[in-house]
């Protein structure tokens, strides 16, 4: 798999194919079985409604082999090596499956990191698998930067989380996108789990 550098320094680059078509339409039936629901927003206050700055629907599960097949797919990108502060241990469990339908948004905001529980891993960069390419709109748009990216089926999206971003409205059809995270640890804490 070959990795496009969107921005320099590793802050946001994509990798076509990361998923095949078969996968991600496997990933879509699952979710649409599971049932999706108005997606949230993370305040001071908690999760809050706020369909002013989000209002795509999402499914929200934990499948711990699907981190991992998908990490032993981009461990390559994040090698542990002493320029990286944080040693990269796998890929959040946690997935959130976004559906976004004609007039459906994510305004500009930025991603917040995942703890895990009584370890030291905590995430600072996003992964975002786009589905589906069948939609019309729906880009991920990096606004201080000038980059704009447009859905590919399968294709791989990674971004560091204080990176300001939109999920732009799709104005036809529908955009189905995998997210997670990539977890990290301060070298030496790896045990501590």
């Amino acid at each position: 798999m070959q990795r496009t550098e969107l921005i320099p320094k590793m802050r946001a680059f994509q990798v076509p194919g990361l998923l095949s078509p078969g996968e991600c339409a496997t990933l879509i039936e699952h979710a649409e079985s599971l049932g999706f629901h108005e997606a949230t927003i993370t305040t001071p206050r908690g999760q809050v409604m706020a369909k002013g700055v989000r209002n795509n629907d999402r499914v929200i599960y934990d499948n711990p082999d699907l981190a991992e097949r998908l990490w032993q797919r981009v461990s390559e990108f994040f090698p542990s090596e002493p320029q990286w502060l944080m040693k990269p241990v796998g890929l959040n469990e946690r997935f959130r499956l976004y559906r976004y339908s004609p007039g459906q948004h994510f305004r500009p905001h930025r991603d917040g990191s995942f703890h895990r529980e009584g370890t030291s891993e905590r995430s600072t960069t996003t992964l975002m698998v786009y589905l589906n390419d069948d939609c019309v709109g729906g880009e991920t748009r990096f606004l201080a930067h000038d980059v704009s990216v447009t859905p590919v089926t399968g294709m791989g999206l990674f971004f560091v989380h204080p990176l300001l971003h939109e999920g732009a409205e799709v104005t036809a059809g529908r955009k189905y996108v995998l997210r997670t995270d990539v977890m990290f640890t301060w070298p030496g804490a790896e045990n501590s789990r």
